[in-house]
């Protein structure tokens, strides 16, 4: 598996998965001396790679041009072909590899404060859900995988609203951690909030 960047090949450096039906082949690749996670499509099949590769590869990389800038999303990043993308790699341990007690209540407001500004600019994540996609850097955070955010905010007359409903998503996320790392940091309403959402889904928080 190979990709091309403007300046020829790239060395694979470790293959992190093979992506199935609709999922890209992600790998470790340096790109002018620095590390890069490489999402690619190039090497599935025709229809796979136009009509749903070009199209995720390029739905991701326009949120991290749209997000550039904002505090807490990586800041490094290339499209390297039609199906392919280079994002910085960040060498830190997700949340979900990290023990409850090395997660502080400073650590979770950081996380809030960087929710806060994604949908300051009109945008969602809808997948921090993941804890491997939220990475812990000594001591701060950055949020990774950009591939379900969504712009509501660009939506005329009702955008801030949309960003507003759609970024309750994000903020139920946020309480799950909360519970998981500092729940004595829970808010009245974010109990209930969990008590409501317990009832209406089968799997339990």
């Amino acid at each position: 598996m190979e990709t091309i960047d403007k300046n020829g090949s790239i060395q694979i450096e470790k293959v992190l998965a093979r992506g199935g039906l609709g999922k890209a082949d992600v790998y470790i690749a340096r790109l002018r001396g620095r590390p890069y996670v490489v999402k690619d499509f190039s090497s599935k099949g025709f229809l796979e790679r136009n009509l749903i590769g070009r199209l995720l590869i390029s739905r991701e990389v326009r949120a991290y041009r749209a997000l550039a800038g904002t505090a807490g999303v990586p800041e490094r990043f290339e499209r390297l072909s039609p199906f392919a993308f280079a994002v910085e790699y960040i060498d830190a341990k997700d949340l979900g590899a990290v023990n409850r007690g090395k997660i502080g209540p400073d650590v979770i407001r950081r996380l809030e404060d960087i929710i806060n500004g994604i949908h300051r600019v009109g945008w969602v994540h809808l997948d921090l859900q993941r804890r491997t996609n939220i990475l812990l850097v000594n001591g701060e955070i950055v949020v990774i995988d950009l591939a379900s955010a969504f712009n509501p905010g660009r939506i005329p007359v009702i955008g801030r609203l949309l960003t507003r409903l759609l970024g309750f998503f994000d903020r139920l996320a946020l309480v799950k951690l909360k519970k998981l790392y500092v729940p004595d940091s829970l808010t009245d309403m974010e109990k209930r909030l969990i008590r409501l959402r317990n009832l209406v889904m089968p799997r339990k928080w």
